[in-house]
């Protein structure tokens, strides 16, 4: 079970931006930068992400950290006793950047590595989020990298995307059992809908909005969210999610937007209208507003 403590240093947001249960890595043609690079699907080790392609990124990030070695040594007999799963995309800056700094903590840790799982998964919408082996099914891995800390195989909690203190600091708070992630809004909302069932959730926005306004890290939280679910097959439940978050966010553009994208990835385009419509309103400037707007009129 996971703790959630509330704290309110988390709603300050941070600044952004297969044998057969034995998936193979295969790499695959990426064109999120361009034509040339490459990326990593499936279980994975450092040795992987130690080649040329990658060491580009790894090798800065890994060297760079300068580990709280007096904290880690403190904890340190005491981590071996949990398992880690980290799901991560090589296409992904957070992942770029959290990944190898946890290996050279784990390392100054002396952390058995057998315990340690990297699950490399897909950007491409058609498999979003997913990795060939299905490792992340049934985990609501949403952002990456999430960073699993289990006991027993079972989950106590997780680092979303980024640590709330530092990497070391938030591992010692988990198994103190003292810990809120970022973006723990979108796996309350998860509970919630997996609980209530799709009618209900729907028949429930209101009390749902009350629940969670003020609580999510940004707008961006249940937008990804809803993304995610919805290109992994989920799509009324990705378009319910997304309306709710114009409900907690009534004067956000990025909002509209989000639920604008997902009708209109579905032709409603009648529907989506209205809420790029919206999204243009509230932010007459926008030029990426007013292009989705102009794409789904020109559907009709």
């Amino acid at each position: 079970m996971r703790s959630y403590l509330i704290l309110l240093s988390f709603l300050i947001p941070i600044l952004t931006g297969c044998k057969d249960n034995q998936p193979q890595k295969t790499e695959v043609e990426s064109n999120v930068v361009d034509n040339t690079e490459d990326k990593l699907l499936g279980r994975i080790t450092k040795n992987d992400l130690s080649r040329e392609t990658f060491t580009e990124w790894f090798q800065p990030a890994y060297e760079g950290y300068a580990v709280n070695t007096e904290l880690v040594d403190s904890y340190k007999d005491q981590l071996k006793e949990y398992e880690i799963e980290v799901f991560m995309g090589t296409w992904c800056e957070d992942s770029q950047r959290e990944v190898p700094t946890l290996f050279k903590i784990l390392e100054a840790a002396g952390y058995p590595m057998e315990q340690l799982e990297i699950i490399a998964i897909d950007d491409e919408i058609a498999n979003y989020k997913r990795s060939p082996g299905g490792e992340e099914k049934g985990k609501n891995i949403h952002h990456v990298p999430t960073i699993i800390l289990k006991k027993d195989g079972e989950e106590l909690n997780r680092i979303i995307e980024y640590p709330v203190q530092t990497i070391e600091e938030d591992l010692q708070l988990i198994m103190g059992g003292n810990y809120t992630p970022y973006y723990f809004v979108a796996d309350m909302v998860h509970e919630r809908l997996n609980e209530m069932g799709l009618e209900t959730f729907k028949d429930n926005m209101e009390a749902l909005t009350t629940e969670f306004a003020g609580k999510t890290r940004d707008v961006y939280e249940l937008n990804t969210y809803a993304k995610t679910i919805f290109r992994q097959g989920r799509k009324e439940e990705g378009i319910q999610v997304a309306r709710l978050n114009t409900m907690i966010y009534p004067d956000n553009p990025n909002a509209f937007a989000g639920l604008g994208s997902r009708l209109s990835d579905m032709d409603r385009n009648e529907e989506a209208m209205k809420f790029f419509e919206k999204a243009v309103e509230l932010a007459p400037d926008d030029s990426e507003f007013k292009g989705l707007l102009e794409e789904v009129q020109a559907k009709l």
